[in-house]
C-alpha cells in the first residue's frame, strides 16, 4: 500500500466544518462559507518521520440524502476522520449513526477512525458538547480524539498525521497476524473482525 495512494475519508453530519478543515490542510486556506458537498476529492503527498504518503482525501457529504453515494465512498476508505462541531449537539449525537455506517460500509469494526471535534475556536458559552463527552465518546470507540479548528489551524495537520499512522499500524498489525499459523482456534468469537484493507 505504500506505492499506492492511501484514501481519507472526512465524514461526519453536515455544516460541522468538514470542508473547511479539508481544504485548510489541502491548501492552507479558511473558507468561511462554503455550499454543502456532495463529494470533493483532492490528492496531497503527506511526510511523516522521512515518509512520504501519497493521499487522497474525500470530502464526503453530511445530508441524509447522500448517505448512498457515502456508503460507496466510505467502502473505498481506508482511515477516516468522523467529525462534529462542539456547538451542534445534534450533530454530535448523530456521529453514532456514522460510524455504524462506515462499520457498515467496511464490513468490520475495527476501523481506523479519528473524533475530531471541531470549531473550538469558538467562545465557551457557544459549545454545546463538552471535550469530555468527546473523550467518552472516542474512548468508547477505542479510537483516538483531537480538538480541532480550521479557522484558527489548530491540529489539522496533526488530525492527518494521526488517521495516517493509525492506518499504517492497522495495516501492519494485519500483517503480523497473517504470519501466525492457520486462523486461531476459537478464542472466543472474534467480536472484532479484521477489516480488509482496499
Amino acid at each position: 500500500m505504500s506505492d499506492e495512494r492511501m484514501v481519507i475519508i472526512v465524514a461526519g453530519p453536515g455544516s460541522v466544518g468538514k470542508s473547511a478543515i479539508t481544504l485548510q490542510f489541502i491548501t492552507q486556506t479558511f473558507v468561511q462559507d462554503h455550499d454543502p458537498t456532495i463529494e470533493e476529492s483532492y490528492q496531497k503527498t503527506l511526510t511523516i518521520n522521512n515518509k512520504t504518503f501519497p493521499l487522497e482525501i474525500q470530502d464526503t457529504a453530511g445530508q441524509e440524502e447522500y448517505s448512498t453515494l457515502r456508503s460507496h465512498n466510505f467502502r473505498a476508505g481506508n482511515g477516516f476522520l468522523l467529525i462534529y462541531a462542539v456547538d451542534n449537539r445534534k450533530g454530535f449525537e448523530e456521529i453514532e449513526e456514522f460510524r455504524k455506517e462506515i462499520t457498515r460500509a467496511k464490513d468490520c469494526d475495527n476501523v481506523p477512525i479519528v473524533l475530531c471535534a471541531n470549531k473550538i475556536d469558538l467562545p465557551i458559552k457557544e459549545h454545546e458538547v463538552s471535550k469530555k463527552e468527546g473523550q467518552d465518546l472516542a474512548k468508547n470507540y477505542q479510537v483516538p480524539f483531537i480538538e480541532t479548528s480550521a479557522k484558527e489551524v489548530i491540529n489539522i495537520n496533526e488530525a492527518f498525521q494521526s488517521i495516517v499512522k493509525l492506518v499504517v499500524e492497522n495495516e501492519q498489525s494485519k500483517k503480523s497476524k497473517g504470519k501466525g499459523k492457520g486462523k486461531g482456534k476459537g478464542k472466543g468469537k472474534g467480536k472484532k473482525k479484521d477489516c480488509k484493507l482496499m
